[in-house]
């Protein structure tokens, strides 16, 4: 999550939509006023060379200071034993909600863009299931994983109810009124972050995304292939609010595996 007081933006990260590539892209931009949430420390040492750092989300300076320290020493074990990213520790984290954000932070809405990403709900479960795979040794470097193994892991999301940590539909609702809001879309991200930072006047900054956390995106798996019938029904029914939202349907063009395999709106690619 970034609140830029410099730049009047509020950006909400939502769960497996390349969150953490936009917040190292827009943290170098930011000022020494504005709330930055800390990312994986293995990201995080990448943001800090690139000039962006983790600020004012917690009240207490010598915290933030003992962390990027850690970070920067390369101490990324110890840096997350401080448990930076948890809801449960600091007053600002990663996956904050808008509306917790507008009452713990000290900002006027109408004055305020309002930015987040959205994805189709069945690329967001199968980033899930590749991540749960490989993220305990996660170093920078894409994490892939084969497909027999990425349906094994989607297996057990549904039978946790895990996979309903995909559902970032949440995170975003709010019922103040910003100045504007612009939904980014995963799967045309170079083009809407274009336009969203011409939207803040830094247009002359060019998109060059430094993408973290990446899976297996490029082999670009199927919704008919990686879920079962029973898991697509599931789907299909649980982020109805996801593929059937006006905004978040019309801006990305979310497809739906219908009860034959067909896709029920645009076509995935």
């Amino acid at each position: 999550m970034i609140l830029s007081h410099k730049h009047s933006f509020l950006f909400i990260k939502g769960r497996k939509v390349g969150g953490t590539s936009i917040e190292m892209l827009l943290a170098p931009f930011c000022g020494p006023s504005d709330i930055v949430t800390p990312i994986s420390p293995v990201d995080e040492i990448r943001r800090l060379n690139a000039g962006g750092a983790p600020r004012n989300y917690c009240p207490d300076p010598a915290v933030e200071a003992r962390y990027l320290q850690l970070v920067r020493d390369g101490s990324f074990d110890e840096a997350r034993i401080m448990r930076v990213h948890s809801d449960k520790v600091y007053p600002f984290f990663n996956h904050m909600s808008v509306a917790l954000v507008e009452q713990l932070a000290n900002f006027v809405p109408s004055e305020f863009t309002l930015a987040y990403v959205v994805r189709n709900p069945y690329a967001k479960i199968i980033s899930l299931a590749n991540m749960n795979l490989s993220f305990s040794g996660y170093s920078g470097v894409p994490m892939e994983n084969n497909a027999a193994d990425i349906r094994r892991s989607i297996q057990k999301l549904f039978e946790t109810d895990q996979f309903l940590l995909a559902r970032n539909i949440y995170l975003y609702q709010t019922k103040m009124a910003y100045q504007h809001q612009i939904i980014l879309r995963q799967e045309h991200m170079v083009r809407d972050i274009r336009h969203f930072l011409n939207h803040l006047g830094l247009e002359q900054i060019g998109v060059e995304i430094p993408y973290a956390k990446q899976g297996s995106i490029r082999k670009k798996y199927s919704a008919r292939t990686m879920f079962t019938r029973e898991q697509l029904d599931i789907v299909n029914s649980t982020f109805a609010d996801e593929f059937n939202n006006k905004d978040l349907c019309i801006t990305s063009g979310f497809p739906r595996v219908g009860r034959f395999g067909k896709l029920a709106g645009k076509s995935l690619g």
